[in-house]
C-alpha cells in the first residue's frame, strides 16, 4: 500500500522540468517560496501569480515551468471534486479564468481544503527542486542556522 506523500512526491517530482542551469537557479528560488506566498497571500493569490508568470516569464522554459504548476493545481484540484473536471484539461487562458471562477465561488470549507492540498504539493515540490536543482545553481541547501 503506497501513502499519499509518496503520491505527492511523485506528482511534484513529474512537474520539474530539465532547464538550464540559469533557469535551475531561478526555479529553485521561486519553488522554495511557494509555501511562504501561498501562507501569506492565499491561493488565489498565488494561483494568479502561477499564471501570470507562465506568460511573462523570461524564457519560454520558464514560462513551461509556471504553466505546469499551474496546471498541476487545476488537476490536483479537480481531481479531489474541489473545481470542475473539465479545468484539468481547459485550454489557457479560458482555464485560468475558470479557475478563478472557481475558487471565487467555494465555501470557506472546501476553500482551506483546496489551500491544504496545494500546500503539500508546494511542500513536495520545494523538496524536490531543491535536490534536483541544487547542484546545478551552484549550492547546498541551507539548513536553517547559516550552514549549508
Amino acid at each position: 500500500m503506497r501513502r499519499i506523500d509518496q503520491d505527492m512526491a511523485l506528482i511534484a517530482a513529474e512537474q520539474l522540468p530539465d532547464v538550464s542551469d540559469r533557469s535551475a537557479e531561478e526555479l529553485r528560488t521561486r519553488f522554495r517560496q511557494l509555501p511562504a506566498q501561498l501562507h501569506t497571500s492565499g491561493l488565489a493569490a498565488t494561483y494568479a501569480f502561477l499564471a501570470a508568470r507562465s506568460g511573462t516569464a523570461s524564457s519560454q522554459e520558464l514560462r513551461d515551468a509556471y504553466g505546469r504548476v499551474a496546471e498541476l493545481i487545476r488537476g490536483h484540484l479537480a481531481e479531489l471534486e474541489l473545481v470542475p473536471g473539465g479545468l484539468s484539461s481547459t485550454p489557457v487562458p479560458a482555464a485560468h479564468q475558470d479557475m478563478f471562477t472557481a475558487l471565487g465561488q467555494m465555501d470557506t470549507v472546501d476553500y482551506a481544503r483546496a489551500s491544504a492540498e496545494v500546500a503539500r504539493l508546494f511542500g513536495w515540490l520545494r523538496r524536490i527542486a531543491e535536490a534536483v536543482y541544487a547542484d546545478r545553481s551552484g549550492g547546498g541547501q541551507d539548513d536553517g542556522e547559516g550552514r549549508t
